[in-house]
C-alpha cells in the first residue's frame, strides 16, 4: 500500500516497513531510494514479488530543485542509518547525480 506526506511530516512517519521512496510533485516522480528485498523462489515463481513493495512519496513542490531533493535526502539518509535500513540511493540513475 502506497503513502503520500508532505516532507514535514517525513519526521514522525515510520518507515520500518517501507521499500521504496519516492519524491513527487505535480508532473515529476523520482525514486530517491529503494531498499534491499528479500524475495522468495515462490514469490518469484507466482509472479508476487512486487506486491509486498510498500512506498512511500514525498510531496515537493518542484522535485526537479536540487537543493529541495539534497535537503530531503540527508534526512532521509539519516533516519534509515539510524533504522539500519539497506538500500540504494537514486536506483534507477547514476551515483551521485544529485550532488
Amino acid at each position: 500500500m502506497d503513502k503520500t506526506i508532505t516532507v514535514d511530516l517525513l519526521d514522525e512517519t515510520d518507515l520500518r516497513s517501507i521499500n521504496e521512496i519516492w519524491l513527487g510533485g505535480t508532473h515529476t516522480q523520482l525514486c530517491l531510494w529503494r531498499g534491499d528485498q528479500v524475495f522468495t523462489h515462490e514469490m518469484m515463481s507466482e509472479g508476487t514479488h512486487d506486491q509486498n513493495v510498500r512506498r512511500l512519496c514525498l510531496q515537493l513542490v518542484n522535485p526537479d530543485d536540487q537543493a529541495a531533493v539534497a535537503s530531503v535526502e540527508v534526512i532521509v539518509r539519516e533516519r534509515l542509518k539510524k533504522m539500519g535500513k539497506e538500500g540504494e540511493f537514486y536506483p534507477a540513475e547514476e551515483a551521485d547525480t544529485y550532488q
